[in-house]
């Protein structure tokens, strides 16, 4: 293509976001692209926050470094947690009073979301 690589990464955003698309649509798991700046741990947690922001599910490492800042980015936080379990609590009461649609602290919660905090969920090792 003729692009450089940047520091931003702009330039290969396309593709990043079109992998997500992709793993999403065949039912598989979405892996980022590798940071390749070992030593540049700043960069990469910003990188896989933003990783886990596009949709991804993991990051690639390149040292054995760069796992624990990859696992920190990628674990659900107690925040991500506590509003899953919420979600899922709403979910169920919806269905024992015969709604279809719920929310959650102002937020519509539809299909898409109850899927979300279920991986959440998953994702932690916890139930609700």
């Amino acid at each position: 293509m003729g692009a450089t690589r940047s520091d931003d990464g702009t330039e290969v955003l396309y593709a990043r976001e079109r992998v997500v698309v992709a793993a999403a649509a065949a039912g598989v798991h979405a892996i980022d692209t590798l940071h390749v700046d070992y030593r540049d741990e700043a960069g990469l947690r910003e990188d896989a926050a933003f990783g886990r922001r596009l949709g991804y599910d993991g990051k690639l490492a390149i040292h054995p470094a760069q796992v624990p800042v990859i696992n920190e980015a990628f674990a659900p936080d107690d925040e991500d947690v506590a509003w899953a379990k919420k979600v899922l609590r709403a979910r169920d009461e919806a269905a024992r009073e015969g709604r279809g649609v719920f929310g959650v602290d102002g937020e519509m919660i539809d299909a898409p979301l109850v899927k979300q905090a279920e991986n959440v969920l998953d994702r932690a090792g916890e139930s609700y």
